[in-house]
């Protein structure tokens, strides 16, 4: 079966909130003592992730 890619587009401080929310969920994780895979390959990917930036024209 093959998994469709999906594509998310963030600007720097939606990067970087999703970041900070990821690492935190991750510490509740450790203390908890539950395992945190997912949630690192998630943020790795979060991280490596190249930034595009987009110029919005406003029509008002």
């Amino acid at each position: 079966m093959r998994r469709d890619k999906r594509y998310i587009y963030m600007g720097s401080s939606e990067h970087r909130l999703a970041i900070i929310g990821l690492n935190s969920f991750r510490n509740h994780l450790i203390q908890a003592g539950k395992p945190t895979e997912d949630v690192d390959a998630l943020l790795f990917k979060l991280l490596k992730a190249k930034s595009k930036h987009c110029f919005r024209r406003n029509s008002l």
